[in-house]
């Protein structure tokens, strides 16, 4: 038998008899997304339906059997069995609602053995790479921004003369000159 009351703080009291267990639950959140911490006292077959009583600042669940007259406190988050009887004289009597909620966990259903990984299949050789071309029947590599130039490699390789070019300021040299013609800087390997 289990019984549910809506707390104001959006959480649920769950009161469920499992045998001689007496399971208390706090649930809160949405179905998809449920909070819940609970509690098991032994209190035996219940003879009677449980009562609920709204204290200050707590809630008292009176709980009987044929053991006898169990109290349980519930305040905030704390679910406790008190070992005397509260004075419930000026309590507040609330009402419990049957509920088809279960809050004592069942066992899980075990999980089926993985099946072992297969091997991997061998990897298959790569195809060998073409030969590349000697480095001789290549172009020279050539970059050019505005006035600047740089280039790589060897034009007279490729059939083409090579070109001289200012380090300091980019602009083309003649083969055979000493100082650039634009700012006058000495050129290296000049003759």
């Amino acid at each position: 038998m289990t019984y549910a009351y809506d707390l104001e703080n959006g959480q649920r009291l769950i009161v469920q008899n499992e045998g001689s267990d007496t399971v208390v639950a706090l649930s809160s959140g949405d179905e998809g997304q449920q909070q819940s911490q609970s509690t098991a006292f032994s209190t035996g077959k219940w003879s009677k339906t449980p009562e609920l009583f709204s204290t200050r600042g707590a809630l008292i669940l009176r709980l009987e059997s044929k053991s006898g007259v169990e109290f349980i406190r519930v305040r905030g988050n704390q679910i406790q069995s008190m070992r005397s009887e509260p004075d419930l004289e000026n309590a507040e009597k609330r009402k419990l609602r049957k509920s088809d909620e279960d809050v004592v966990m069942k066992p899980m259903k075990p999980m089926e053995p993985m099946e072992p990984m297969k091997p991997m299949a061998p990897m298959t050789p790569m195809k060998p790479m073409a030969p590349m071309k000697p480095m001789a029947s290549m172009r020279p590599m050539e970059m050019r921004m505005g006035d600047m130039q740089m280039s790589m490699g060897s034009r007279e390789k490729a059939g083409e003369p090579a070109k001289r070019f200012c380090t300091q300021c980019g602009k083309p040299a003649q083969e055979d000159d000493r100082f650039c013609a634009s700012c006058g800087h000495a050129l290296s390997g000049s003759k």
